[in-house]
């Protein structure tokens, strides 16, 4: 694979660190901003911020929503991001075991909030639990992420990637490389 992004030649044209999408809406209700980036990616709705902000990559909607199902793994810190919890249920190390993808037990450090029970292992859970009401709340749903199953164009994606883990995998990867 080779990685990178494909909208700049050199570090001068990236945005100041910290660009990357704003989950939540801010204190004057609208995502993102109009300055400090080279691209203006205000916008009033989480959908319309995401394709501002992946759009300007070369990134289409499938290869957005396939990208936000990363977050099948890992946690959210309050204490970095503002958002989640310090710890739930699921990361708190006391509850909830943590396996690895090959069924081992996995080490890691308590704390933050996941989208995903299984937090470690890299599948659909995403998008499975992301279209589930009755989902752990302490599960993280933000609006960056519900916005994938209520907008029209990005449901199409996250609907045929909760239905197939194949899908996803596929798509992903493409993404990915892009």
């Amino acid at each position: 694979m080779k990685y990178g992004r494909v909208d700049v030649t050199d570090v001068s044209q990236c945005p100041p660190e910290g660009n990357l999408p704003d989950a939540e809406a801010g204190d004057d209700g609208t995502f993102g901003s109009d300055s400090g980036i080279a691209t203006p990616n205000k916008e009033s709705t989480p959908n319309g911020h995401l394709c501002k902000v992946f759009y300007r990559m070369g990134l289409n909607d499938e290869e957005i929503v396939a990208l936000s199902g990363a977050h099948t793994f890992g946690r959210a810190y309050k204490d970095r991001s503002g958002l989640g919890a310090k710890e739930t249920k699921f990361t708190d190390g006391s509850t909830k075991e943590q396996l690895r993808s090959d069924g081992t037990r996995a080490a890691y450090t308590p704390g933050g909030s996941s989208w995903t029970e299984q937090w470690l292992v890299f599948d659909n859970s995403y998008f499975t639990t992301l279209d589930d009401d009755s989902a752990d709340p302490e599960l993280l749903k933000l609006s960056s992420d519900k916005t994938l199953f209520d907008d029209t164009e990005f449901s199409k994606w996250a609907t045929k990637f909760r239905d197939g883990k194949d899908d996803f995998f596929e798509s992903y990867a493409k993404s990915l490389q892009k």
